[in-house]
């Protein structure tokens, strides 16, 4: 393991105790994108849940809900292709669709998963709808924030990063910065109260920006989101979205900062065992908020498949 990544690593690991999971480090190599890394801990005979990160995030910002579910679930959560420690291919000339989720119907069947309950945030939301929608591999499925997949619009700051030049020159300003205030800075953005977010939590995403390839990684993708003003017709799926026949849970921050709460809620109203509820005073990463009620909420849900 190089420096940057065995930093990473450390600092994953004293975020990781500062929640107080007792999570172990593991990896599995796929066909689809090389290796992905992924968190495991729980229960293991409890029935599987598997946290899905946003699009600029990684698997150990998941790390502060974990200990709502750990006690009687078995939880898996990966990081996505470049980021965190898995493999940090181009996302340049992909089919979004499948890239998205190839390798998590791999990781799925390494780990003799069939069904799962999954919990996705922003592109693991869309990643979530994806395992339902194209392979049923979803038993309980819970978005926590706005997810992707139910609108082609976004922010006007994010549609610069699916501009090529544009995009190059907000990564390179990012990259001079102290990488602690950065990572202070664009968690800022995404929760309205920041107040109980240890200095663990920054300390780890800090440390995400050195390593290599993942920069690089990232900005292919954003590239490949878009162009200018409009998503990849992939982020409007809704109307599939409403086909899914599995219990659905929406939590949504009033303050979020891709979609407001009216984005989502006609689809929920849609879908055939949905509920949709609306998070005053929250934002893109709800259960970041001060209080447990977040976490409390998705756990309620999932235990509802154990009824």
């Amino acid at each position: 393991m190089r420096e940057p990544e065995r930093r990473y690593a450390e600092c994953q690991a004293s975020l990781a105790d500062h929640c107080g999971v007792d999570a172990e480090s593991r990896t599995a190599e796929t066909d689809a994108a090389g290796r992905i890394h992924y968190l495991v801990t729980g229960d293991p005979d409890g029935e599987p849940v598997v946290l899905l990160h946003g699009v600029g995030t990684h698997a150990a910002t998941w790390l502060p809900m974990v200990p709502a579910l750990a006690d009687d679930y078995r939880v898996y959560v990966p990081d996505r292709p470049g980021r965190g420690l898995s493999a940090a291919p181009s996302y340049g000339g992909r089919d979004l669709r499948r890239f998205l989720v190839d390798y998590l119907v791999e990781l799925f069947d390494d780990l003799g998963l069939d069904r799962t309950h999954v919990v996705g945030n922003s592109l693991g939301g869309q990643q979530a709808f994806l395992l339902a929608v194209d392979h049923d591999r979803v038993d309980r499925l819970s978005l926590v924030g706005a997810p992707g997949g139910l609108s082609r619009e976004f922010p006007f700051v994010f549609r610069l990063l699916t501009m090529h030049g544009v995009s190059r020159l907000l990564f390179w300003l990012n990259g001079r910065g102290d990488p602690l205030e950065n990572a202070r800075e664009s968690v800022g953005q995404f929760v309205v109260d920041d107040s109980e977010i240890p200095d663990a939590f920054y300390e780890t995403l800090a440390a995400a920006q050195d390593l290599p390839g993942r920069t690089q990684s990232l900005r292919s993708l954003n590239l490949e989101q878009g162009s200018f003003g409009r998503m990849h017709r992939v982020f409007d799926i809704s109307d599939e979205v409403v086909e899914i026949d599995r219990p659905t849970c929406f939590l949504w921050g009033d303050d979020d900062a891709f979609w407001p709460p009216e984005a989502g809620r006609p689809v929920a109203e849609r879908m055939a065992d949905a509920t949709f509820h609306e998070l005053p005073g929250h934002g893109h990463m709800p259960w970041l908020e001060p209080g447990a009620e977040v976490a409390s909420s998705v756990r309620s849900f999932l235990d509802g498949g154990a009824e």
